[in-house]
């Protein structure tokens, strides 16, 4: 983004900047009124001495110069009390006051300027150095635009020229006024356009860099919340790696004794009384519920070896749902399937289903009797989602970072690795997993990328 190029003004800008340009000339009015009454004082001593030594007798001119600087101080002191009093009360919102206050100053001092230099200084040593001054101090001092910038000069310059024709019959006089004025006129003129255009050439390129450093910093805020994911998401991965090892390690080592115990137990339960048969059953049911625990334990392992084919999400769903139906039946509760078109995608067929039974089942367990679970499949040009949604009561926000950690749960016998087993085949397959929760119930968001199918 090139900053400080030619560049444009859209609308905002524009308005704020015109309303900066017209705040910047009232309080540059202000000052200057303040300014010339003071340097105004020492003028009307200076006439004041002029008149004791008998200059107003010699020459008119003295005596309409004091009048001159009387007329300036009254109009300046005018302005002095307007910008003090209630003018800078209403600072911030731009009125026609804030407008037309310098405008207007400015217009008074060219026309005194002119008046002075076209008939009174003219009876005194006929020169035009006041109006020169007071046109390169306007040019100067005041950003207006050129069309008042043009009107202003334009008008105290019939002024200054209609009191050198009236004052003056020499025509070598004349011309030489003329030429003068004229020049002054147009030289102050595109000074005060150029001055202008640079007033609003450096607004405009602050307002730039202002926005230039505001969507740089949401740009670095973003980068900063996204490595900070990526690093929580590195953390949770070798934490589930970590787990994947001792799984790999440990799970078969542990399954074979307890495959052994429950073929002995099995064997004696047929040998006992009736009466401890039903300790018998129990031990039994509690070695296959560690079985259990062990198979999904053994799932989280990385190491785990992963057959991708390619395969629709929605044939899997459908071939998986009679189970998960099943599961709805027996606790009273609703599912509605929502499938629409997906492409295929390279998918472990066993895994799939492991995932989508996890999140199935937990989402019914979330919910009371008559609840509904939904189901529902969608696709982007990046991406295949798969989308989960229960009737819940939804998960505390403080919970949602711990989701997928294995052995955290919130059931009561839970073994907190039904989630940590989904997140893990959703990182095998490239993809992720997010939680959307209210009070209302949860929904959970697998995304996988697409993949070009090469052949």
């Amino acid at each position: 983004m090139t900053i400080f190029s030619t560049q444009y003004e859209n609308k905002s800008y524009k308005k704020e900047i015109d309303e900066l340009l017209i705040s910047d000339n009232f309080n540059r009015t202000g000052k200057l009124a303040t300014v010339l009454f003071v340097i105004n004082i020492m003028m009307l001593f200076i006439d004041y001495i002029d008149k004791t030594k008998g200059l107003w007798i010699i020459d008119r001119g003295y005596k309409d110069l004091f009048y001159s600087h009387v007329v300036l101080g009254l109009v300046t002191l005018l302005y002095i009390i307007s910008f003090y009093g209630f003018g800078r009360n209403t600072h911030r919102k731009i009125t026609l006051l804030h407008k037309y206050y310098g405008v207007l100053f400015a217009y008074f001092i060219l026309c005194l300027s002119a008046v002075t230099s076209g008939w009174i200084d003219q009876q005194i040593h006929g020169q035009i150095t006041v109006y020169i001054i007071g046109c390169l101090s306007i040019a100067v001092i005041y950003n207006y635009e050129p069309k008042i910038t043009a009107l202003i000069y334009g008008l105290s310059g019939l002024v200054v020229m209609s009191l050198l024709t009236f004052i003056h019959h020499a025509p070598n006089i004349q011309q030489a006024n003329y030429l003068n004025a004229f020049l002054i006129g147009i030289i102050s003129y595109f000074l005060s356009v150029e001055l202008y255009k640079l007033k609003r050439q450096d607004m405009l390129n602050k307002y730039l860099l202002e926005d230039l450093v505001k969507e740089r910093t949401i740009e670095l805020q973003n980068e900063i919340l996204e490595r900070q994911r990526a690093e929580t998401e590195v953390v949770r991965l070798d934490r589930l790696r970590l787990i994947g090892e001792m799984a790999a390690s440990i799970s078969h080592e542990v399954r074979n004794p307890m495959t052994t115990v429950k073929g002995f137990l099995q064997l004696i339960k047929h040998k006992q009384d009736s009466r401890d048969k039903e300790y018998f059953a129990l031990m039994i049911e509690e070695l296959d519920r560690a079985n259990s625990i062990l198979s999904e334990f053994l799932s989280i392992s990385r190491a785990k070896a992963t057959v991708l084919e390619w395969l629709n999400l929605n044939e899997i769903i459908t071939s998986t749902l009679p189970l998960i139906q099943a599961d709805a039946q027996n606790s009273d509760k609703l599912i509605t399937v929502e499938l629409n078109k997906v492409p295929d995608l390279p998918l472990d067929l066993q895994e799939i289903r492991q995932l989508l039974l996890n999140l199935a089942r937990n989402g019914l367990e979330a919910m009371s009797s008559g609840g509904r679970l939904t189901i529902r499949t969608s696709s982007t040009d990046h991406d295949v989602t798969l989308i989960i949604s229960d009737g819940g009561k939804g998960i505390e926000q403080s919970l949602l970072e711990k989701l997928g950690t294995p052995f955290f749960t919130t059931k009561e016998h839970g073994t907190g690795l039904g989630l940590a087993v989904c997140y893990g085949i959703a990182s095998r397959h490239n993809g992720k997993i997010s939680v959307e929760t209210c009070p209302q119930g949860s929904t959970f968001y697998v995304q996988f990328k697409l993949v070009n199918r090469k052949g």
